[in-house]
C-alpha cells in the first residue's frame, strides 16, 4: 500500500501548538475569483498559463519523476477555452511519477478544496492514480513537507474505477462500502473538506459530482497551519506511460461549491 512510508509516521510522531502563520485567508484575486467573501481562490486556467497559481508567489508546480511540469493547452477543456494536463510516467520499482499543481494560500482553518478532472478510458491504473494530494509540516517549516492526505482512484475488480481516501497518518485507505464508479472520458468534479486538527476533532470528506462519498470525522488532519493543497495526477503504476490526466476550474471556498457552481 501506498501509505507505508516512514515519514507518514515521523509527520504525526508529536502534537505542535497551532501558530497563526498559515492561517491567513487572504489571497488577490484579482480577475480570478467572483470576489465573493467564501470564495477564497479560483484557477480555471482561462489566462492560458499558470498565473493564476503562481503570480502572487504561494503557489507553483511540483514535478518527480514525470516528464514535464502541467501544461495549459485547449485539447480537453471544462469550462471556456482552457485547461490544465498533468502527465505521469512512473519508471517501476515502487517510484512514484508526481505531477501537480499546488497552492500553500489561502490555506483557512477549513475549507472545500475542489477541481474537475478528466480521465481518458484508455488508461489503467496499477494500484493508485492521485488526483487532490494534501502535504503538511510537523514543524510549520515549508522545509519538511510529507504527505498527510490523498484522493487517489483504485481499478475496481470488475473494472472501471472508484475513488479512495488515503490516510498517511493511520496508514489506511478508506473506500466506499458500495463504490460509485468514476465516470471515464468526461468531467467529473471532486470537493474535499479539510478541517485543520492536531487533535481529533479534525475531517476530511469527499464529494463526487455533488455525492457524498467518502467521509473521515474525528481524526487528527495536520499538527500545524501550514498546509499544501495540490492537484493533478500521481501515481506508480499505470498505463500508457506517459499518461495525461485533465485538470480545470480548481477553486478554494469556505462553503461547498457543488458541481453547479464552476
Amino acid at each position: 500500500m501506498r501509505f507505508l512510508r516512514s515519514m507518514a509516521l515521523a509527520l504525526f510522531a508529536c502534537c505542535v501548538v497551532q501558530t497563526a502563520a498559515g492561517c491567513d485567508q487572504h489571497v488577490s484575486l484579482g480577475a480570478i475569483g467572483d470576489g465573493g467573501a467564501s470564495m477564497l481562490w479560483r484557477g480555471s486556467f482561462e489566462p492560458g498559463d499558470l498565473s493564476e497559481w503562481t503570480s502572487d508567489g504561494n503557489g507553483g508546480a511540483r514535478v518527480e519523476s514525470a516528464p514535464a511540469a502541467v501544461t495549459v493547452g485547449q485539447q480537453i477543456v471544462h469550462g471556456g477555452r482552457y485547461a490544465g494536463a498533468a502527465a505521469v510516467a512512473p519508471a517501476g520499482g515502487g517510484i512514484d511519477s508526481l505531477n501537480y499543481l499546488y497552492r500553500a494560500q489561502p490555506s483557512p482553518p477549513e475549507a472545500y478544496f475542489s477541481a474537475w478532472f478528466y480521465i481518458p478510458s484508455p488508461i489503467s491504473v496499477g494500484s493508485w492514480l492521485s488526483l487532490h494530494h494534501f502535504r503538511g509540516s510537523a514543524s510549520g517549516s515549508p522545509n519538511d513537507l510529507a504527505g498527510i492526505w490523498d484522493l487517489n482512484l483504485y481499478a475496481l475488480p470488475g473494472g472501471g474505477l472508484a475513488a479512495q481516501l488515503g490516510d498517511f497518518v493511520k496508514s489506511f485507505n478508506l473506500r466506499q462500502v458500495v463504490p460509485i464508479p468514476v465516470p471515464l472520458d468526461t468531467w467529473v468534479h471532486f470537493e474535499v473538506y479539510f478541517r485543520k486538527a492536531s487533535d481529533m476533532t479534525g475531517r476530511v470528506s469527499v464529494w463526487q459530482d455533488g455525492q457524498l462519498i467518502l467521509d473521515r470525522p474525528d481524526v487528527v488532519t495536520a499538527l500545524t497551519p501550514l498546509v499544501v493543497w495540490e492537484v493533478g495526477a500521481g501515481s506508480d503504476s499505470v498505463v500508457p506511460s506517459p499518461a495525461t490526466v485533465y485538470v480545470d476550474d480548481a477553486a478554494i471556498s469556505l462553503v461547498r461549491l457543488g458541481p453547479t457552481t464552476n
